[in-house]
C-alpha cells in the first residue's frame, strides 16, 4: 500500500528496542509499498540490527519526499532515513539525525544501500561506528548515487567517508 503523510510531521517519536531487529517508524517496506511526504521531528529511535529513523529495511519500495530529524543507534546497519535499502529507491529526501552503529555500516540517510537508488538526498548528522561509516550512506554495494550529498561529521576504524563508508561496484 502507499502511505501518504501529505506534508504532515509526527514529533518525539520514541522507540526504545535494544533487543530487536528490523525498527524504524516502519520496519518493513514491501515491493509493493511506497512512503511518501511525511516528517519525523525529534525522533530517538533504538534498536539492534536494521535500524532507521523512518524504515528498518527497505525491499523495493519507494520513498519520497520524507524526512527525520533526531537519533538512531543500534549495534549494526543503522541509518538516519533507512537502515538497509534492497533495491529500493530514494528521493528527495533527507536526514538531520545522529546516528550510532556500536559495530559496522552506519550511515546519515542509509545504513546499507545493496542495489537501490538515491537521488536528490542528503544527511546532515554525526554519524560514529567501526566500520563501513558514511555521512550519506555506510555502504553502497551496487547502487547508485546521484544527486546527493552530506554534511555531518563522520567518525570510524575501517571504511570511514565524509559520503559513503564502503563502494563496491556502485555508482556515484
Amino acid at each position: 500500500g502507499t502511505f501518504d503523510g501529505l506534508g504532515f510531521t509526527i514529533s518525539n517519536l520514541y522507540i526504545n528496542r535494544p533487543s530487536q531487529d528490523y525498527i524504524g517508524l516502519f520496519g518493513y517496506e514491501s515491493s509493493t509499498s511506497s512512503i511518501k511526504n511525511l516528517g519525523l521531528v525529534n525522533a530517538t529511535v533504538t534498536g539492534k540490527d536494521f535500524v532507521g529513523g523512518l524504515v528498518g529495511y527497505n525491499d523495493f519500495g519507494t520513498i519520497s519526499k520524507s524526512y527525520a530529524t533526531g537519533s538512531v543507534s543500534g549495534t549494526h546497519t543503522v541509518g538516519g532515513l533507512v537502515a538497509y535499502n534492497w533495491y529500493g529507491t530514494i528521493s528527495n529526501s533527507y536526514a538531520s539525525e545522529n546516528v550510532i552503529a556500536q559495530d559496522y555500516l552506519a550511515g546519515g540517510l542509509v545504513g546499507a544501500n545493496r542495489g537501490g537508488t538515491i537521488e536528490n538526498s542528503y544527511a546532515t548528522g554525526n554519524v560514529t561506528g567501526k566500520s563501513g561509516v558514511g555521512g550519506l550512506v555506510g555502504e553502497n554495494f551496487n547502487g547508485t548515487i546521484s544527486n546527493s550529498y552530506a554534511t555531518g561529521n563522520v567518525t570510524g576504524q575501517s571504511g570511514v567517508g565524509g559520503l559513503v563508508g564502503y563502494i563496491y561496484n556502485g555508482t556515484i
